[in-house]
């Protein structure tokens, strides 16, 4: 029985085995018809899957070492912005020079200039 038109849809299927109906599909059962992938899994992919999944366990001090960066990047970013903007509004616009940024001594005078009353 095959099918002479592609127009035909699953309910003109619905008297055929299962058998019969992958011969009409061209080896693919009707489930993977309606998925669109056309492939079984075979027994090579699912072994290659199985192979990939494993995982090599670390060292808990490297996982604690992982962790701890993982979430310490946006703070140690922010640090550095913190530093560059500090560095650029201190040293290039102000033309002051750019070691004076990390003494005490600027930043207590530039308190006193901005709250002073």
């Amino acid at each position: 029985m095959p099918m002479d038109s592609k127009k035909e849809t699953a309910a003109g299927l619905e008297g055929v085995t299962s058998a019969e109906r992958s011969n009409l599909l061209g080896a693919s059962t009707a489930g993977d018809a309606v998925r669109g992938t056309g492939k079984r899994p075979t027994r090579e992919s699912s072994a290659a899957k199985e192979k990939t999944n494993v995982r090599k366990k670390r060292h808990p001090a490297v996982r604690a070492l992982r962790w701890t960066l993982l979430k310490s990047i946006v703070p140690i970013l922010c640090v550095l912005a913190i530093l560059g903007g500090m560095y650029i509004g201190y040293a290039v616009v102000g033309k002051q020079p750019g070691g004076d940024i990390l003494k005490i001594e600027t930043w207590k005078h530039m308190y006193d200039l901005i709250f002073a009353d």
